[in-house]
């Protein structure tokens, strides 16, 4: 059965206190308390990217699962008590979602178009999904299109059911998540490692929150991806590469968090760039001076490098035809591990190489200058 709009509403009955954790391979980035009542959700966020901050969060409903009001006080991690440092509300005001952003020296209004059923969406908060999927549980739907404002506007996230007890959830432009669930929708696993955010999520017993915003408030965990780039002057060429740079955090990385034999966006956030200043042959690919986007399909056995004519766009958008060509790559074992993901061009004896680096693996492909 299809639902076109998920009216979302709260469960019939209060439902047990529980815990949230999301993990990035063996770094805890988000916990999250929740008490799901009828009409009401109260949750308490800790999340440490970019910086530690408390959250604690409240979201009325009426019986027809529209907003009463969704608030949202957020404290840093070391001071849990007093004033917050920024309110976010969402209130409905006839047919516009009115968005209200206040700290001690500024207030933001912002209206927005609603739509029926929509839930708030936070980045890397797992609760409004479980609001989500309880729903479409206890109504006995197969698929739903649930609308959720994501800050900039209302997006549809599609949750399906795969099985007696599990359902995926696509996000706009993610990727699709997974999640285990008991009888009621809770979620008991969250599985996210085939989005760009690669979280999971696991259910627990009720923490002690106040205790653990004390030992994380002075460990931030920073930007999941920092924003790397490499110069270097390869027999008279200066090459600039700009690139994403996830860490590996204890993860497997290829074969892994990055499938094999698929286009991998080779970084994370915006999409690798690279500049020459002179003509090359990378590859054997006729290379002219420029600025470059670069795609990859890592494979077992080195897998293929794209180069693209386009530039600006984000590592997901990917347009084919704007390839300039593709070469092969090959494949090495590194050592020592490198952690952060890296690419550089080196000269060698012969000309150069392009190699691309995480963890105890590297794929290289080489590259010459094109006259004097």
């Amino acid at each position: 059965m299809l639902a076109a709009v998920f009216l979302s509403r709260c469960t019939d009955s209060t439902a047990p206190e529980a815990s949230l954790t999301a993990t990035l391979g063996n770094d805890t980035l988000v916990i999250e308390q929740i008490r799901m009542h009828p009409g009401l959700v109260e949750a308490e966020v800790l999340i440490r990217s970019p910086r530690t901050e408390y959250l604690k969060q409240t979201l009325e409903l009426d019986d027809e699962g529209d907003i009463i009001e969704f608030r949202s006080e957020a404290y840093p991690a070391d001071r849990l008590q007093g004033d917050p440092d920024r309110i976010e509300t969402l209130t409905l005001e006839g047919d516009s979602l009115i968005r209200v952003i206040r700290t001690d020296s500024s207030e933001s209004r912002q209206a927005f178009a609603y739509q029926a059923g929509t839930l708030p969406w936070m980045d890397m908060v797992h609760w409004p999904y479980e609001l989500a999927v309880r729903q479409m549980s206890r109504d006995g739907l197969e698929e739903v299109r649930q609308p959720m404002f994501t800050g900039r506007g209302t997006a549809e996230f599609v949750i399906r059911s795969e099985g007696t007890d599990s359902v995926s959830v696509q996000h706009p432009y993610r990727g699709t998540m997974y999640a285990r669930t008991d009888q009621s929708g809770a979620l008991e696993h969250f599985d996210a490692t085939a989005t760009t955010r690669k979280l999971v999520v696991k259910r627990g017993e009720p923490v002690d929150l106040e205790s653990l915003a004390n030992r994380f408030a002075y460990s931030p965990i920073g930007s999941l991806s920092g924003e790397g780039r490499t110069e270097s002057t390869v027999q008279g060429a200066n090459i600039v590469i700009t690139f994403g740079q996830p860490a590996r955090r204890g993860r497997l990385l290829f074969g892994g968090i990055v499938p094999w034999n698929e286009r991998w966006r080779t970084g994370a956030n915006r999409a690798t760039h690279f500049r020459t200043d002179r003509d090359l042959v990378l590859g054997g690919l006729d290379v002219p001076a420029g600025e470059y986007t670069l795609f990859t399909i890592p494979a077992p056995d080195g897998g293929t490098l794209i180069v693209n004519r386009e530039t600006g766009q984000n590592g997901n958008n990917y347009d084919p035809q704007q390839d300039l060509g593709r070469v092969p790559m090959e494949i090495r074992e590194l050592e020592p591990s490198v952690e952060n993901f890296t690419i550089e061009a080196v000269e060698t004896a012969e000309s150069g190489e392009l190699r691309l680096m995480w963890g105890e693996t590297v794929f290289v492909v080489p590259f010459r200058v094109v006259g004097p």
